[in-house]
């Protein structure tokens, strides 16, 4: 009982997570066809606060700020460029990275299926990793609060 406990808690250590996703993507920044766009928090502060001080801001784009406050990075890949053997190859590995996280939502638009990963914790959604099979990867570091994103969804309707 003791080694199945032990084997279940090392099986759970080495499930992925979203560093090994940023991991992945730094070993393949520099690769022909693969194009990364990392902002961290500076960067995400100067964008909030341009948006902010642009003066025609309604209420939905209000909330859709305040929404996303709480994302302290964000990584952007298309990796569309990359020769086959490479994308396959990079694919392959982010799939294995991802597997051992939460499929949070799935959507299919034809053949292309779009899937977010996150950490769920109830009322807010960590380190979301929102993945294309046709070569495009956001990665954001941070939450989003579960409560804002349904008050922006009452907007929308």
């Amino acid at each position: 009982m003791t080694l199945m406990i032990a084997l279940a808690a090392w099986g759970c250590a080495w499930a992925g997570k979203p560093a090994d996703v940023e991991s992945l993507v730094r070993q393949y920044e520099d690769t022909e066809g693969f194009e990364v766009l990392s902002m961290g928090q500076f960067g995400m502060s100067l964008i909030r606060f341009a948006v902010s001080l642009s003066g025609d801001l309604d209420d939905e784009d209000r909330a859709v700020l305040s929404s996303f406050s709480g994302i302290k990075h964000v990584t952007m890949v298309d990796y569309e460029g990359a020769e086959a053997s490479v994308k396959e190859k990079f694919a392959k590995e982010l799939t294995a990275v991802l597997d051992g996280m939460e499929l949070i939502l799935e959507a299919k638009d034809g053949g292309t299926a779009t899937r977010i990963y996150g950490i769920d914790d109830g009322n807010t959604i960590r380190d979301c990793v929102i993945y294309s099979g046709d070569g495009a990867l956001i990665y954001t570091k941070g939450s989003i609060d579960m409560d804002r994103l349904g008050e922006l969804m009452e907007l929308a309707k």
